[in-house]
């Protein structure tokens, strides 16, 4: 019987630096330590184009070393895309030239091609093996459950199988189930035993065992465990000891068999990835129905027919993650245009500048949210929008004509949307939801100001006592809302919108006069005392970098007497080390506690990394409540706060008899910090 090791190791682009180092340092360093003590052990190995990235930069020995035991014939190469992404996710001509620019990569630094493929978190769908097979990749492996939900059993699952799509074939190998949920965590010697007793059994050609290579020092108590206790040493040595067992890697053991029989898979990952995709409702549903088989001795029999959860639902559950996901099917369409990638080339390496930024957009990890911080973590998001930005930034220098003003469906949810391009500014208007900014970037410094996420409940979160009342729609800039009349909401209070305009649809209307993108928004709702009409005006100059934003409100029922809102939510927070402040009137507020302040008609936020200030005037004296927005997401240690933004709350009390108006004028003027005075 042949035994395959296959490890896939990544961290996403501009991660920060002490965990490229962690990951060094307790998992790739000791594995490939270990592996080149051992050269009777061979084994593939993936590492995504971002690691290698930063390795090649700021690790140089450790890449020697890596070609090293390449050019001995001990490590065989792994693809993928070049930046990570679900294949599934990308536009078609993304996939392939992804992965061939991932081949080329790995070719540059270490002189060997790769065949073998790696499908980024084991997200397939059919059409992926006509990618594949574009790409030059001959083979992929895939979890058992891939496999059982197309209708076959466990015990068929002893060696490759072929697919195809439109004739494009693909050979496909089950991943052990049993290997990855015991390795490291069982014993030695058990993990030993079943390795023989397959081996005797006959039935397995090849079992392959594939997993991601932090696990073996960067998860928690896992360092100790492999390496001061020796688990690995002690593993490696004890599979090279049996007589009827062959370690090698995946592409050689599959390249010595015949072709496997022809099957289909359905659309899938890991059991773990599609739970995590559904509501909380569904998840605990699905949770006590395992619980109700599991009483009845039934779950071993009939999880296999239990299919629930879609990768893609993450788009729904979060609509941030949305948002800058069809930001990015946008981008690609045109960098389509100005590059020609619009099919399968072999001349990308190194790619132009456009294609690269674009790729580092596609990198999975903010798309989705499970065991780990995902779309919940600032500098994830931040990083696609900052690759997008830069993206953006090439194709104009390369020849693309910047539109000042695109109206069309941006996000795909059937109403169209507003985008502004000006010299210095993107800013992205949703009518749907608010008819709030839900992009405001600053093109020179790639940053958008506007990124961060609502508050949801979570399945993790306690039931009984949540952490917080959810939020009705996304958080962004010029978020209307009316409070109740009377003072400022007090700093330990909750801030309670009693009106029907946040998160809720506006009309919108959008045209460019003179130089200038103007975008009028129209909302008639209740509020407190009565129903009301909000008309919003956001413009922008084409060469400016200020967004200004006019409100006129008019009473239509009632006696409307509330405080009038609009909330600026600043994403301020995916630096490692939050540094900056909020100037306020005559009061600085601290970034991470906030504060109030009564009858300001100016404040700026300045942050320090990245180097930016965003400036806010108002025509009318207004309170200001300044607070963090908190998350409570669920990572690999536990659950965790995360400070996403800055709650920028603008204020006045009105009374507003039917034909009655309140008007007010903000500009929001976004660009370089203030340079600090000499004394």
């Amino acid at each position: 019987m042949k035994f395959s090791i296959v490890v896939h190791a990544h961290q996403p682009p501009d991660n920060y630096d002490s965990v490229f180092e962690e990951g060094l340092e307790r998992s790739y360093g000791p594995f490939f330590n270990l592996l080149e003590a051992m050269p009777e052990v061979r084994i593939s190995a993936h590492f995504s184009g971002s690691l290698l990235e930063w390795l090649e930069r700021h690790q140089p020995a450790f890449v020697r070393q890596f070609r090293r035991l390449v050019d001995r014939g001990q490590v065989e190469l792994v693809a993928a895309g070049m930046q990570e992404p679900v294949l599934a996710l990308l536009p078609e001509h993304d996939r392939a030239n992804q992965v061939l620019a991932h081949r080329a990569y790995l070719r540059r630094l270490f002189g060997a091609d790769a065949t073998v493929g790696w499908l980024t978190e084991r997200v397939w769908t059919p059409e992926i093996a006509q990618d594949l097979a574009k790409a030059g990749i001959e083979a992929v492996a895939l979890d058992e459950g891939h496999f059982i939900a197309a209708g076959l059993r466990l015990e068929d699952l002893t060696g490759p199988f072929t697919t195809e799509w439109l004739g494009h074939r693909l050979t496909l190998m089950p991943a052990s189930d049993a290997m990855r949920f015991s390795i490291p965590w069982e014993p030695v010697p058990k993990v030993l035993r079943d390795i023989r007793r397959l081996a005797r059994a006959g039935d397995h050609r090849i079992v392959a065992f594939t997993d991601d290579l932090e696990k073996f020092g960067m998860w928690p108590t896992t360092f100790e465990k492999v390496w001061k206790q020796n688990w690995m040493r002690q593993f490696l040595e004890g599979l090279l000891a049996m007589r009827n067992v062959e370690v090698v890697p995946l592409g050689e053991a599959l390249a010595a068999e015949p072709p496997g029989p022809r099957v289909y898979l359905p659309d899938g990952s890991y059991p773990e990835m599609l739970h995590w995709s559904m509501t909380p409702r569904a998840q605990r549903e699905l949770a006590a129905t395992r619980k109700a088989l599991e009483r009845a001795h039934l779950w071993d029999r009939t999880a296999p027919l239990i299919r629930t959860g879609l990768y893609f639902q993450y788009l729904s559950k979060y609509p941030e993650a949305n948002y800058f996901h069809k930001r990015m099917l946008d981008v690609s369409e045109r960098v389509a245009k100005t590059h020609s990638p619009a099919s399968v080339t072999r001349h990308l390496d190194p790619p132009p500048e456009a294609v690269r930024q674009l790729w580092r957009a596609q990198a999975n990890c903010p798309y989705w949210h499970g065991w780990f911080g995902g779309t919940y973590l600032p500098l994830l998001r931040q990083q696609v929008f900052r690759s997008l930005l830069r993206a953006e930034n090439a194709l104009e220098a390369a020849g693309e004509r910047r539109r000042l003003l695109r109206v069309f469906d941006l996000d795909a949810d059937g109403t169209e949307e507003a985008l502004v391009t000006s010299e210095q500014l993107v800013v992205s208007v949703a009518p749907a939801d608010g008819g709030a900014v839900v992009e405001l970037s600053d093109r020179a410094r790639a940053v958008n100001l506007a990124d961060t996420i609502a508050r949801r409940l979570e399945v993790y979160h306690d039931a009984d006592d949540p952490p917080y009342v959810p939020d009705r729609g996304r958080r962004g800039v010029f978020v209307d809302r009316f409070l109740a009349p009377g003072a400022p909401p007090g700093r330990r209070g909750d801030i309670e919108d009693l009106g029907d305009f946040s998160g809720l649809p506006y009309t919108m209307r959008a045209a460019t006069r003179r130089g200038e993108a103007h975008i009028e928004l129209k909302r008639e709702a209740e509020a407190p005392g009565g129903r009301v009409r909000v008309e919003k005006t956001l413009t922008v100059s084409d060469d400016g970098g200020a967004l200004r934003a006019s409100y006129r409100l008019t009473g239509l029922e009632g006696t409307v007497a509330a405080r009038f809102a609009t909330e600026a939510n600043f994403g301020i927070c995916f630096p490692q080390h939050l540094s900056g402040r909020l100037d306020a009137g005559s009061k600085r507020l601290d970034l991470k506690r906030g504060g109030a302040t009564r009858g300001i008609e100016s404040c700026t936020l300045v942050l320090d990394d990245p180097k930016i200030a965003a400036h806010l005037t108002t025509s009318v004296p207004a309170d200001l409540d300044a607070r963090p927005l908190t998350t409570m997401s669920r990572s690999e240690r536990g659950l965790e706060e995360n400070q996403q933004a800055l709650t920028c709350l603008l204020s006045w009390p009105v009374r507003l008899a039917p034909g009655e108006t309140f008007e007010v004028s903000l500009q929001l003027t976004v660009g370089a910090p203030p340079r600090a005075r000499r004394r």
